[in-house]
C-alpha cells in the first residue's frame, strides 16, 4: 500500500512539475514577445504602440508575479521590477533608444526566467 502511495506522489509531482513548467514558459514568452514588440515599436518611430505595448508587458507581468514567485528566485524578479520602473520612466519622458534598450533587456531576462524552469537536459543535470 505504501509502495503504491509513493508512486502515485511522484506521479502528481511529476505532473505539476510539468505543468508549472508549460505555465512558466508560455506566460513569460508572451511578456518577453510583447516587450520585444515595443521596442521595435518605439524604434519606428510609434511611440504611443510601443508604451501600450509595453504596458501590456507590465500588467501581464503584474498580473503573474505572484504565481512566478512560487517557483522562481526572488533576485531576477526584483531586478525586472526595478527595470520595469526605469521602462517607465523612459517612456513617460520619451527617451525612444533607452525606452527600446530596457524593453531588451526585459524581455531577456523575464525570457530566460521562463526557460530556466522548462524541461531540458541542462536544467535536468
Amino acid at each position: 500500500m505504501r509502495f503504491w502511495f509513493g508512486i502515485g506522489l511522484l506521479l502528481v509531482f511529476l505532473v505539476f512539475g510539468l505543468w508549472v513548467a508549460e505555465v512558466m514558459d508560455s506566460g513569460h514568452m508572451q511578456i518577453s514577445s510583447l516587450l520585444e514588440q515595443a521596442a521595435g515599436a518605439m524604434l519606428d518611430g510609434d511611440p504611443d504602440r510601443g508604451l501600450a505595448l509595453a504596458q501590456q508587458a507590465h500588467d501581464r507581468w503584474q498580473h503573474n508575479w505572484h504565481i512566478t514567485a512560487t517557483v522562481a528566485d526572488h533576485a531576477p524578479m526584483d531586478e525586472i521590477d526595478s527595470l520595469f520602473a526605469q521602462l517607465q520612466l523612459y517612456g513617460s519622458v520619451r527617451q525612444q533608444v533607452d525606452f527600446a534598450a530596457y524593453c531588451t533587456r526585459i524581455s531577456q531576462l523575464i525570457r530566460a526566467m521562463g526557460e530556466a524552469h522548462t524541461l531540458n537536459w541542462w536544467n535536468v543535470l
